[in-house]
């Protein structure tokens, strides 16, 4: 498979960046120091490339009502400016895709992970009846730079061309950037305050370059994959693909409360989140786990109480903010409802750990031993 490349690549090498492939995308994997970008986005304000995720354009007249009768959340009920976080669900309420969507004049935005838009835009368009629907790969026609952090508002106002408007997560506007019209859009992927800027290819040099000229009043930093994933990992944002596929339904990623509407009507996978929601049952879930620091599990190593398995990892980092060893992972009913001692078998040795709700509280130690 070819390897794809950012649109500001040059402009990272020149900032020092070192580069790793991620699902056929060659992404920055760190500046200088991980522990000096995770800071800037804890304490003031990085910036990041999230240029290699999915977008899929949706066309044609009936998008509105086709995208709120195939997704979970109200497509319906939303204005121009304004997006929400969905599901694609399997008949059976497993997860098929996750996405954030996004409302413009002339067509819908789906942004879905790295990696994933050639199979999401095969699913989407296999419901396609006599809709007059048009779905277009355009995730090479732009670039999405990321600005997170605390100081991420007062320096989106800065550059930000003309009165700042106030938005909501998920809700965005368009200005023009000197010769570029860019679209910012109010979206934390850090558990921060946070901002992204959806550019044409063709302009997305000039912003960077704007974004990190007037960052340097508020000490932005460039920040690589290796901080991100730190930063996703502390906030329990889970990734699809990593965190949860089409093996979970949506209530075992615990992502139903914010993806999926109570109201809009029926959608693939309805019946089984509303008979969950009603009857609960769920025999595993999405969880957080938290270890001392030391060695660090992989995805995939199993989760287990007196030698039987109960679970599998499937992110872990060491929280800088916590100063312990933190993971993500799927585990069994008993085990994600109220904090619990766990072994989790490496290739090595066995951790100690204790399962805790998502997201991890960074101002707090781990639970005590029940």
């Amino acid at each position: 498979m070819q390897t794809r490349h950012l649109p500001l690549k040059k402009l990272w090498e020149s900032l020092g960046a070192t580069f790793k492939i991620e699902r056929d995308w060659e992404i920055v994997s760190i500046f200088k120091e991980f522990l000096y970008e995770y800071t800037a986005v804890r304490k003031g304000v990085g910036l990041l490339d999230d240029s290699a995720r999915g977008k899929i354009k949706v066309t044609g007249k009936d998008r509105v009502s086709f995208l709120h009768h195939i997704l979970t959340n109200d497509i319906e009920s939303l204005g121009l400016g304004n997006g929400c976080y969905a599901a694609l669900l399997s008949g059976t309420g497993k997860m098929l895709a996750d996405m954030n969507v996004y409302i413009f004049p002339n067509h819908i935005l789906l942004d879905v992970e790295m990696g994933f838009e050639k199979k999401v835009a095969e699913i989407i368009q296999k419901f396609v009846v006599q809709e007059d629907v048009k779905l277009t790969d355009a995730t090479d026609q732009y670039a999405l730079l990321s600005i997170q952090g605390p100081r991420s508002e007062s320096l989106a106002q800065t550059i930000f061309p003309g009165p700042f408007p106030e938005l909501s997560e998920y809700h965005h506007a368009n200005g023009n950037f000197g010769e570029v019209q860019a679209t910012l859009i109010r979206k934390s992927r850090t558990g921060e305050k946070g901002y992204q800027l959806l550019v044409p290819k063709k302009g997305a040099h000039e912003v960077a370059e704007r974004i990190l000229v007037v960052g340097k009043l508020y000490g932005l930093r460039p920040v690589g994959f290796g901080a991100s994933e730190i930063l996703r990992i502390e906030a329990g944002v889970l990734r699809y693909g990593i965190d949860m596929d089409e093996n979970l339904t949506l209530p075992e990623t615990g992502l139903d409360e914010v993806t999926a509407s109570e109201t809009k009507g029926c959608y693939p996978g309805q019946e089984v989140v509303a008979r969950t929601k009603t009857y609960g049952g769920l025999q595993r879930k999405v969880t957080g786990l938290i270890f001392e620091k030391g060695l660090l599990p992989a995805g995939g190593d199993k989760i287990c109480v007196e030698g039987n398995e109960i679970g599998t990892i499937t992110s872990a980092c060491i929280s800088p903010s916590l100063e312990k060893g933190i993971a993500i992972g799927r585990v069994s009913k008993g085990y994600f409802e109220k904090p619990a001692e766990v072994k989790i078998k490496t290739s090595r040795e066995e951790i100690t750990a204790w399962t805790t709700p998502l997201p991890f509280q960074l101002t707090v130690g781990s639970p005590q031993k029940t």
